[in-house]
């Protein structure tokens, strides 16, 4: 990510997004983070998304989940 500072800027965006959002409450954040990604990439799959670039909202937003589970964990 860090070659790509539009996508540093979008991953941001979406992850402020996320962070603003209520989810799973009495869940840990990664606990709420898998489901949230789990259910939102069932989402974009059963709608026919497949991904055909790095700039698509659908994968910025999966990249961005990634990372914040990253940072909950650590790593």
């Amino acid at each position: 990510m860090a070659c790509s500072p539009a996508l540093v800027a979008a991953v941001d965006q979406h992850a402020a997004e996320i962070r603003d959002m209520r989810l799973a409450p009495g869940r840990s954040q990664t606990e709420a983070l898998l489901a949230y990604l789990h259910d939102f990439t069932e989402e974009v799959f059963r709608r026919g998304w497949r991904p055909n670039g790095t700039r698509d909202w659908e994968f910025v937003r999966i990249v961005t989940i990634c990372w914040m589970l990253r940072q909950v964990s650590g790593s």
